[in-house]
């Protein structure tokens, strides 16, 4: 086959694989039957190749890269709060700059580095609250929120799902904490109307993602799920409340999760499969 009409097909295929028209194991099917099997793959910077051949290029910006690491590990608490700020958002952008740059090359790569972006952006977030001695509730909201936009953001861009999750329930500890300033004495009746309306939404969405957004249904659907357990979790976790029987009241509402998900089993799974 020319290789003009062989760069076609795999741009079609490609494509098919962001649109998520063919599984991915046909597409690497499809790709591995079209690629040009003389053409030499592409040799990645950071290989052990290029370390074994001791490429000067790869060592120093090796090391270049691991001072500038621990450069900022040691010294930064040293930095004033607006350095500290902008070196945080510096470093977590890279990672997710990096895992969109990979993210059709190498989706796992590029799902570790939006991890480790994740995960960098918070806790360097709270080793400036902590830092600067921002006790008060109003540091870790403003935290939250902007972990939170973040995290969705990145998902949209980068969809991965994980990603939308997160910023999912970074909304839902701002909920609870919002309702547990106006109520702090809430019922286990009052933080089942609180929370379970959210549930049934969220659960219609998956519905309505599956024919709009089919990427969003997955996430609507563990977020389903996550509210409809937060009653018990506001209870317990955030506002320290136990009410007698609550292990039998969260034993009865897993009955009902699972006796709910089987009646409505021959919807939902299309929802989540297709």
């Amino acid at each position: 086959m020319e290789r003009d009409k062989r760069e076609i097909i795999l741009r079609e295929i490609g494509q098919w694989r962001r649109s998520r028209l063919l599984p991915e194991h046909y597409c690497d099917f499809l790709e591995n039957l079209y690629r040009d099997e003389k053409a030499e793959p592409p040799r990645s910077l950071f290989s052990l190749g290029s370390l074994q051949q001791g490429s000067w290029k790869v060592w120093l910006l090796s090391f270049g890269l691991i001072s500038f690491f621990f450069f900022i590990v040691f010294y930064f608490s040293f930095f004033p709060w607006p350095l500290q700020m902008g070196t945080a958002l510096l470093v977590t952008s890279s990672c997710y700059a990096a895992s969109g740059y990979y993210r059709h090359k190498r989706p796992t790569f590029s799902l570790v580095m939006a991890g480790a972006g994740s995960l960098l952006l918070l806790g360097m977030g709270s080793w400036i609250i902590n830092l600067q001695g921002w006790t008060g509730d109003a540091a870790t909201i403003l935290l939250i929120a902007g972990c939170g936009t973040i995290w969705l953001l990145s998902g949209v861009f980068l969809q991965f799902g994980i990603l939308d999750y997160c910023g999912f329930a970074c909304v839902i500890l701002l909920y609870a904490f919002f309702f547990g300033r106006l109520h702090p004495q809430a019922s286990w009746g009052m933080l089942q109307l609180l929370w379970l309306p959210l549930s049934l939404g969220l659960f219609w969405l998956t519905w309505l993602s599956h024919h709009r957004l089919k990427r969003l249904a997955r996430v609507c659907f563990a977020a389903s799920l996550t509210l409809w357990f937060m009653p018990e979790a506001d209870a317990l976790l955030l506002r320290q409340q136990s009410a007698q029987g609550m292990e039998l009241l969260i034993l009865l509402k897993i009955i009902a999760a699972f006796a709910l998900l089987f009646l409505l089993r021959k919807k939902w799974v299309v929802w989540l499969s297709s």
